[in-house]
């Protein structure tokens, strides 16, 4: 883009011009995902981002990650609290035994209830407390980080259960773009009239020879006076 020739100017412009098309609408799912692994935490986006973007332009993307990592937690936090509350929802008679067992003057009793039902809710919040904490180092080569979080769950439930949706295997486009650029190799405007049939047999004959070369195909003896025909092994093992 800082070119002073003019034909790779305009190629650089064009290039930046798709490359922030694919950025436009971004899907922070990959970044929380990553701040979800104590080896990286918030602190490895603020240092990549610092990487990608100028100085202004990092403080709004965090901001971004922050607003939704925040907004995140706290519904992941009112299901776990709802589902707190119906696991220990007191009954009539317990309540009542617990209001004659208080001998304190009436104020005093209802402070000590006020204490009670604030004990849940301490001033710095669970997800706060895990960024703040000192990063997993990148040197433990033996970290399991599932096995972290399932360590550590007691101390982090309600991130513990963010952890468990977001560290899954990540769900990917690609097979599906790719089968569709290989049928659009196939069908172009000189071989429109291909019956479906035909277009299988050309893409599954063309996936048979890639595979030849990455040693996925075995050859199959045949009779005497039959050429050797290669078959993909999961043909071969099937049968």
């Amino acid at each position: 883009m800082g070119s002073t020739n003019l034909n790779m100017r305009k190629m650089g412009n064009a290039m930046m011009e798709k490359f922030n098309k694919y950025w436009e609408e971004k899907n922070n799912v990959m970044v929380i995902a990553t701040i979800l692994d104590p080896r990286y935490k918030m602190r490895y986006i603020e240092w990549c981002f610092g990487k990608i973007f100028d100085t202004y332009q990092v403080g709004i993307e965090i901001e971004e990650v922050r607003g939704e990592l925040e907004k995140l937690f706290e519904d992941y936090e009112m299901q776990h609290r709802e589902r707190k509350a119906a696991q220990s929802k007191p009954s009539a008679s317990s309540s009542l035994t617990t209001d004659r067992s208080c001998s304190l003057p009436s104020a005093s009793c209802e402070f000590q209830s006020y204490l009670s039902s604030t004990e849940a809710n301490p001033s710095k919040s669970e997800l706060l407390i895990y960024l703040d904490e000192t990063n997993v180092s990148l040197a433990d080569k033996e970290f399991d980080l599932l096995n972290w979080w399932k360590v550590n769950s007691h101390r982090f439930p309600v991130v513990s259960r963010m952890a468990k949706k977001f560290l899954t295997v990540p769900a990917t486009s690609v097979s599906s773009e790719s089968t569709f650029s290989a049928s659009g190799r196939t069908l172009d405007d000189y071989r429109s009239s291909l019956s479906p049939s035909t277009v299988e047999a050309l893409i599954c004959s063309s996936s048979w020879i890639r595979g030849a070369h990455d040693g996925s195909f075995t050859y199959v003896e045949q009779e005497d006076d039959v050429e050797n025909i290669s078959f993909p092994k999961s043909l071969v093992e099937s049968n």
